[in-house]
């Protein structure tokens, strides 16, 4: 269970890295609409796993792949922003979110099931 300090960093680093990749994204993966989904950090503050969804991409991975490679950059630059928020900046990787994925998949699956009892 994550503490309240964990929830609230978490949060920040979230809004604060859709914001940087926002601007700066297209610098590490072109272009692409990227979000960041979900980010969980470890209680000690050290690691972070960034959660994004990529849309219209057909291999996401390798969006994941190419900011994973960027990383060390990634977190200098990020640093530079978080200074006067966070003590410590953490170690990121990002992961791709497929639970979006997932609810179009169950959608559709619901949508053909009824659209078979409605015939």
């Amino acid at each position: 269970m994550e503490s309240r300090r964990q929830k609230k960093i978490a949060e920040l680093i979230k809004e604060e890295m859709g914001a940087f990749l926002q601007k700066e994204g297209a610098n590490y993966y072109g272009n692409k609409f990227v979000t960041v989904t979900n980010v969980s950090i470890t209680p000690d503050l050290q690691e972070c796993k960034i959660f994004i969804s990529v849309w219209h991409e057909t291999e996401p991975q390798k969006v994941a792949d190419s900011l994973n490679r960027h990383a060390g950059d990634i977190r200098r630059r990020f640093g530079n922003i978080m200074r006067q928020s966070l003590r410590i900046i953490p170690h990121i990787s990002f992961h791709i979110d497929d639970s979006l994925d997932t609810v179009f998949k169950l959608e559709q699956i619901f949508k053909d099931i009824n659209d078979k009892n409605n015939s």
